[in-house]
């Protein structure tokens, strides 16, 4: 159990000032750690704890929780007591014999007991698991609880179907409420247990945040030896028993019969649960919500935990399950519900042919009111049902589960398709939905692509093949290292698409290979583009003017993902089959789907050969982004608002993941941090509910908290952004949480910090290939972290090494960023004349883009080079105009604090803040290897910095600079972070 530290000080803190406060939370809440933790804090101050504990067992044991009072009682506290009061404290503990003594006595008892200890200390009576107390225990403790305020302090763990407050502490009692973890909470209980983010992610949504819930599972999976992946769809409630047992075991028979009901029901509502269960039902609801198990409102019965809900069915057992359905479905209103608990009041293994149509009608409506997940339920129960064989609504169930994120459903699906020995063309359609639904984890998924597109290629049908291509030429992009094979495969499938009569699956190859040219820094990537919007038009045409030449029905460009391809692995071994080379139907082949395959699902929804990811590989998402790379912000905007209509509930979540990322984008790079933040906070949730890629929702999430939270949390999340995507191989989001890591690194003055992350952005773009610099714009950045560290030289160089590319590609950002790295290049080497240049061609590029957050940043930066220049009403002067910019645009101040060294020794002002850095090293004993180590530059570089130094401060030898540092600490008067010559002196300093 993690320890909740923000808690666990407020319950300290109403501790001190009140004096009796009341936990109070479901079971599995975490109360009792909650009730160490403060314990432990307490005793740390050297006031004494009393743990008054008790259990089930306990319950029958005439005042148990007296027992450890008494037994903690110290001698001269009990020496205070009258021989009645000690006589009724030995017969609690069990040491004399005798009738019991009446309950004035023992009231008395405890309150003198309490009285006569607080007058020597402030003990903390630490009350756990109330709920096992008898009567006379209630009667007792409260009774001294109400009269001994001030002598005492109270602390009580309750659940809020036990004794209240007022009768446990008595009236003034502060109550606080356990909340559910937090996701960020939850990830850090998970992850100390070895498991990936996006499996992290999983149990929280499944456990809703409970305690005990999560760490059970956690602990459970780890001493399963159970390999954890990031796709992993490990069934989770069996490790969830101990902690859901306890929390049911207190709940009658007739509220589990109840609850059973509900949990059974795809909707559950009172109205619904009344029906089936009658007259009881009202009763075992407010039960089981006094538990913490459920939330009954007017109009629906939600289950705390989704893993709980699965827990009561599967204690409950397949007869009492079968039997619930056969209620549900006698009392069911809907045909579709009928249908559902019908055939789910079989056996396991009985079939029922005549249920099948009404169970696919169902799957129907559900997709058509946009839930996917039911859909897919409907059309695997309706394979059960059938008997087996069915692939057309196993294609259908697969397509439906991606379009809702659920890579497990999609994965059962394939499976079942394969085992019942379906043709190729059904396996490539589950295949792709596999692939996209595992988002850009599908890098993961190598075995499934390569198997994808030997399907597509046996059936012979060309906009398979090209959809295969397509999924694995997305691989290959986010993998590093595969460049050539990305472009290889998404030419292969423009032109298998071509050869199918496939504008949309064309448009979708198309943009994924204009993104890979772009990447590449090519030109082309315009033109191709221009290609694939025109392909995209043409296929949103024929959709909507009739069916198309085949006759199958047409897809709307919205509905296009492996057009829209999805994230999909490139094989390790490198697939790049050519066609007519054996690796595919050659042109002259029929394309045409074999009779009885799974093209028959037609009738369903969008032809399979083009359903997936619907967004991802829209031409004019993509134009969105590059509209975002060449500075065309209000381009960008027009785009995302035609793009919106197109992702509505009834496409799945999946697409609105996917375009929430651009929609954070534009508003972080337009200044509107708060719009940005909710967006991201929306982002991060529908990603975590649905179970997509996590690496992404966190990077979106860093961004918006940069435009308008704080460095801290952008930090936080860039960080989490780079561990999901590490864990999923995608190389390309794992470069862009570093880059924005660094650049907070950066803004937070951790040098060193910001170098290693900005050096790894460098190594990875090389790795992958990415020669367009607004790709990943890190390079400004890393030349700014290049002069703090003091290496002009290597920061100068990186600045001339792209400046010439960007001008090329006409990248209007990310000239204006070099602008300014350059000024600071120069400001560093005492040009003043062409810094103060080049930073107003920055802040009037950055005017022009109407990027304010940028703008405030140029001002920062010269706010910097006027302090240098020893002219500080300057300096403040546009110091106050950055803070202005940020306010407006409600964003953090990005400098941690004004240009002015506060308290800086006078004899050291002059040293640029690369030089000061040097000095505290060598004051702390630094060598120069070891400096140069710590700042990420060369031994040279600290050399060169130190002879500038020495000869600034007229000194000639490391000792004589020490010295002089120790001196001017002195007679500052204060230490400023560094040594002053009364501590002790450095281990080692290196002549």
């Amino acid at each position: 159990m993690t320890t909740r530290r923000p808690l666990v000080d407020q319950v300290g803190g109403q501790l001190r000032r009140a004096g009796a406060v009341a936990v109070v939370g479901p079971t599995g809440f975490g109360k009792s750690q909650v009730l160490d933790d403060v314990c432990t804090a307490w005793q740390a101050a050297g006031d004494p704890v009393v743990r008054l504990s008790s259990a089930r067992a306990d319950a029958q044991i005439a005042y148990a929780p007296l027992m450890d009072l008494f037994s903690a009682c110290p001698a001269e506290v009990r020496g205070e007591l009258s021989d009645l009061q000690r006589s009724a404290m030995d017969w609690v503990l069990r040491r004399v014999g005798g009738p019991e003594p009446d309950t004035t006595t023992f009231r008395v008892t405890v309150l003198s007991c309490l009285h006569a200890w607080g007058r020597r200390a402030r003990p903390l009576l630490a009350a756990d698991d109330v709920q096992w107390w008898g009567p006379g225990s209630l009667d007792v403790f409260g009774f001294a609880a109400r009269r001994s305020r001030g002598s005492v302090s109270l602390l009580a763990a309750l659940r809020p179907d036990g004794p209240s407050p007022h009768d446990v502490l008595g009236g003034g009692a502060v109550e606080i409420g356990i909340p559910p973890l937090g996701p960020q909470e939850s990830v850090a209980v998970v992850r100390s247990f070895g498991i990936p983010l996006r499996a992290a992610a999983r149990i929280h949504t499944a456990t809703g945040g409970s305690p005990r819930l999560v760490s059970d599972i956690a602990a459970g999976l780890a001493r399963a030896g159970i390999p954890i992946g990031a796709l992993d769809a490990t069934p989770l409630a069996p490790y969830a028993r101990h902690a859901m047992r306890a929390r049911l075991a207190d709940l009658a028979e007739p509220v589990r019969r109840v609850l059973l009901l509900a949990a059974l029901a795809a909707d559950p509502t009172p109205a619904g649960v009344r029906r089936a269960a009658g007259s009881s039902a009202e009763a075992a609801l407010a039960a089981a919500e006094a538990a913490g198990v459920v939330r009954v409102t007017a109009g629906a019965v939600v289950f705390a935990a989704p893993v709980v809900r699965e827990g009561i069915v599967a204690e409950a057992g397949g007869e009492a399950v079968r039997r619930a359905h056969r209620v549900l479905a006698a009392a069911s209103l809907a045909a579709d519900d009928r249908a559902w608990h019908a055939a789910c009041a079989l056996g396991a293994t009985e079939t029922a042919p005549d249920l099948v149509p009404g169970l696919a009608a169902a799957a129907a409506t559900a997709r058509g009111r946009g839930d996917h997940i039911r859909a897919a339920e409907f059309a695997l129960l309706a394979v059960d049902r059938a008997g087996g064989g069915r692939p057309d609504l196993l294609v259908t169930a697969a397509r439906d589960a991606e379009a809702a994120g659920r890579f497990d459903l999609a994965r059962t699906a394939l499976d079942r398709l394969v085992r019942s020995r379906a043709g190729p063309a059904a396996r490539a359609r589950a295949r792709f939905a596999v692939l996209d639904a595992a988002g850009r984890g599908a890098a993961l998924l190598a075995d499934v692509a390569a198997q994808a597109l030997a399907d597509a290629t046996a059936a012979a049908e060309p906009a398979l093949v090209s959809a295969a291509h397509l999924r694995l030429a997305w691989s290959a992009h986010l993998d590093r290292g595969y460049p050539a094979d990305a472009l290889t495969h998404a030419e292969h499938a423009v032109t298998w698409a071509e050869r199918a009569g496939d504008p949309a699956g064309r448009a979708a190859a198309l943009t994924m290979a204009a993104r890979i040219q772009q990447g590449r820094g090519t030109p082309d990537h315009v033109d191709t583009l221009r290609r694939a919007l025109a392909a995209g038009a043409e296929a949103e045409a024929e959709a909507t003017g009739g069916r198309d030449p085949k006759g199958r029905r047409p897809v709307p460009l919205r509905r296009t993902p492996e057009r829209g391809g999805g994230d999909a692995p490139e094989p390790r071994g490198g697939i790049t089959p050519a066609p007519g080379t054996g690796h595919g139907p050659s042109p002259g082949r029929d394309a045409s789907p074999a009779p009885g395959s799974a093209s028959t699902i037609t009738d369903h929804g969008p032809d399979p050969t083009t359903a997936g990811a619907r967004i991802i590989h829209d031409p004019r998402r993509v134009a969105l982004c590059f509209a975002l790379l060449e500075g065309r912000p209000a381009e960008a905007e027009r785009l995302l608002g035609r793009l919106r209509p197109l992702v509505g509930d009834g496409n799945g979540p999946a697409d609105l993941v996917r375009l929430l990322g651009s929609a954070v984008q534009l508003h972080a790079h337009t200044g509107d941090g708060r719009t940005a933040r909710e967006e991201a906070a929306r982002l991060v949730a529908l990603a975590r509910e649905v179970g997509a890629s996590p690496g992404p929702p966190w990077f979106a999430a860093a961004t918006a908290e940069l435009a308008g939270g704080t460095l801290e949390q952008a930090l936080t999340y860039a960080e989490l952004g780079l561990a999901a995507s590490e864990e999923e191989t995608d190389s390309v989001f794992a470069a862009h949480c570093l880059h924005l890591s660094g650049a907070v690194r950066l803004f937070r003055r951790d040098t060193a910090g910001a170098l290693a992350d900005l050096l790894r952005v460098r190594d990875l773009t090389r790795e992958l290939c990415i020669g367009d610099p607004a790709a990943i714009p890190y390079h400004a950045d890393l030349a700014e972290a290049l002069v703090a560290a003091g290496d002009v030289e290597a920061a100068t160089r990186t600045v001339a090494e792209v400046r010439d590319r960007a001008a090329e590609l006409a990248r209007p950002s990310v000239l204006a960023a070099l602008d300014r790295a350059e000024a600071l290049c120069h400001a560093a080497a005492g040009r003043f004349t062409p810094a103060e240049q080049l930073l107003t061609t920055a802040l009037a590029g950055f005017e022009r883009l109407v990027y304010p957050l940028e703008c405030g940043r140029v001002l920062l930066a010269r706010s910097a080079v006027e302090h240098r220049r020893r002219r500080p009403a300057r300096a403040r002067e546009s110091y106050a105009a950055a803070e202005a910019v940020f306010r407006a645009a409600g964003a953090p101040l990005w400098a941690p604090a004004p240009p002015e060294r506060a308290g800086a020794p006078a004899g050291l002002a002059g040293l640029t803040e690369a030089e000061q850095r040097i000095v505290d090293l060598v004051a702390d004993g630094r060598g120069n290897r070891d400096i140069a180590n710590s700042l990420y530059v060369s031994v040279k570089t600290v050399e060169a910095m130190l002879t500038r130094i020495y000869r600034k401060l007229g000194v000639r030898s490391r000792v004589q600079l020490v010295a002089l540092v120790h001196r001017e600490l002195t007679e500052l008067g204060h230490r400023d972070g560094r040594r002053t010559p009364n501590d002790p002196p450095p281990s080692a300093v290196s002549r």
